[in-house]
């Protein structure tokens, strides 16, 4: 082996492994949405299943499907996450930056979050209104109600030691886990490819779907957009954690108050006030968030898309 063939060799040494075997970041993506969606998704949920059972959540038994849901999202999530992120970079900072935000820019990210949460108030009412034939009502109401029934068996406290677990459960280790999955290792591997935008639209979309609730999905992608962008404008991940957890916090809060998918803002739907109630709520908010976006990108300056 000549001098310059030992050189290439240490320096291919040196690739990480996505770029030595020249495999196309997009797709490695999708291998680890694919290899991370059955391990928790499908291997958490039949573990689950064999000890707890389908349908059977009870106050008796919710503190060891909650304890379940934490371990999964750290075993399952966060550890194959970054397990799968030294096959795309040697350096960690790369895949999961950490800069701190500076406080305009998680005010903004705030305001931005809470605008949202309105928002999608607005779009719960309009989902509502759709008459669905009688049929499909009939088939589609029992699962509504059976997953509603289900988050608010998770979520629902009656101590402040309880209240803390399932701020753990719910808030905690998801806003980490799944940041670092989706706002990590995706949209790094997207961005190598493709336009920062895209890349946002793409595993925002994704996070939305992978949750696996038809009937927030579209909350969840717009959600999931909505950090994609603050990771992409602040070179961070960290200011999206933060932002992942005040959503899940607040819902938690929510549901402890029992506010939580109570339409106390919004009349019957065959109130017209209610409708002119929700289509100022809708203009008001959507106009504070983009507002707050805008303030958001002048205070903001993202880098080069291989840095991202």
């Amino acid at each position: 082996m000549t001098e310059e063939q030992h050189r290439n060799t240490l320096l291919d040494a040196e690739l990480p492994f996505v770029e030595r075997k020249g495999i196309n970041p997009a797709l490695f993506a999708f291998l680890c949405l694919g290899s991370v969606f059955l391990l928790y998704q499908v291997g958490g949920g039949i573990v689950t299943f064999l000890f707890i059972g389908v349908g059977k959540v009870t106050r008796e038994n919710v503190g060891l499907v909650r304890v379940f849901t934490m371990v999964g999202q750290v075993f399952l999530i966060l550890l194959p996450t970054l397990l799968l992120a030294r096959l795309l970079s040697r350096k960690q900072s790369e895949v999961f930056p950490l800069r701190m935000p500076t406080w305009k820019e998680s005010v903004a990210a705030t305001i931005g979050l809470i605008s949202l949460q309105r928002v999608f108030e607005v779009y719960v009412y309009f989902q509502d209104q759709i008459a669905l034939p009688e049929f499909l009502r009939k088939l589609i109401e029992p699962v509504r109600q059976m997953m509603e029934e289900l988050v608010k068996m998770l979520v629902r406290s009656e101590s402040v030691p309880e209240f803390i677990f399932v701020v753990m459960v719910v808030a905690v280790v998801p806003s980490i886990a799944e940041e670092y999955l989706f706002r990590g290792l995706i949209q790094k591997s997207f961005n190598r490819v493709m336009n920062p935008l895209l890349s946002v639209l793409l595993s925002g979309t994704i996070f939305g779907l992978f949750h696996l609730n038809p009937f927030e999905t579209v909350p969840l992608i717009a959600i999931g957009c909505f950090l994609g962008f603050l990771r992409y404008r602040s070179n961070s991940i960290a200011l999206p954690v933060l932002v992942h957890f005040l959503n899940n916090f607040l819902a938690v809060i929510a549901v402890t108050m029992d506010l939580g998918n109570e339409k106390t803002m919004m009349a019957p739907r065959t109130d017209q006030p209610g409708l002119l109630l929700a289509v100022t709520q809708l203009v008001l908010f959507l106009g504070l968030f983009l507002v707050t976006m805008r303030v958001y990108v002048l205070t903001t300056n993202p880098v080069d898309r291989r840095s991202l």
